[in-house]
């Protein structure tokens, strides 16, 4: 399904009659990131570091609740977890990361410590700190007007991150045995929406040097 939607309005009246509307972050960072070298959310972003910057922009969103999923071994991780005001309980560990991004997307459904509020999930990579922020609230606005649908950015007809699930997707996730979202998504395409968009970043990880050289701000 593909629509186009229009941008978002401030007008207060826009949100009367929408069905309530309360999204969690899940920002996946247990990847071991052997090709950057380094820990990529530590990596600095402007003035601040990737993590800081990912955290600060969920949170001007409106995101009701965020939380990492991490490799526990990553000792300057967790530190900089910390520091940045988050504690153990704000952040979800995956023990057994090397099966790759799904795992931990199943911890995260697993995760018994998000908010009994939310009604949504934004699926969010680590190491897309270049995403435009009227690009997420482009999303945002999408998910608002069509709650019972999988939001994904379109980018030229290739969809990308990251993706909005109503909750009942994102908690069937915990035990399903699909090998990735992807196959998940594509199993229920009657449910997906492709909301088109105009900005590369959502096409784009930081997985390399050369790839941080490219986008850093």
């Amino acid at each position: 399904m593909r629509i186009s939607i229009d941008e978002p309005t401030k007008t207060k009246n826009c949100v009367l009659n929408e069905t309530p509307f309360a999204f969690g972050v899940v920002i996946l960072a247990a990847g071991a990131s052997t090709r950057m070298g380094t820990c990529k959310l530590l990596l600095p972003w402007g003035e601040k570091t990737i993590l800081t910057h990912l955290l600060d922009q969920w949170r001007s969103t409106g995101a009701v609740q965020i939380a990492p999923v991490i490799d526990p071994s990553n000792q300057p991780l967790r530190k900089a977890l910390t520091h940045a005001g988050l504690s153990p309980s704000d952040w979800i560990e995956n023990p057994l990361p090397q099966p790759g991004m799904f795992s931990s997307l199943q911890e995260a459904s697993r995760w018994t410590g998000w908010l009994p509020t939310l009604t949504h999930w934004i699926i969010s990579l680590g190491d897309q700190p270049h995403i435009e922020i009227s690009t997420l609230r482009l999303l945002l606005h999408a998910a608002r007007k069509n709650p019972t649908h999988i939001c994904q950015p379109s980018l030229n007809g290739h969809t990308a991150h990251p993706i909005i699930l109503p909750a009942s997707n994102f908690r069937e996730l915990a035990h399903h045995d699909v090998p990735d979202l992807r196959t998940y998504i594509r199993r229920r395409e009657a449910f997906r929406l492709r909301v088109p968009v105009k900005d590369a970043g959502v096409s784009g990880d930081l997985d390399t040097p050369e790839d941080y050289t490219r986008w850093k701000p």
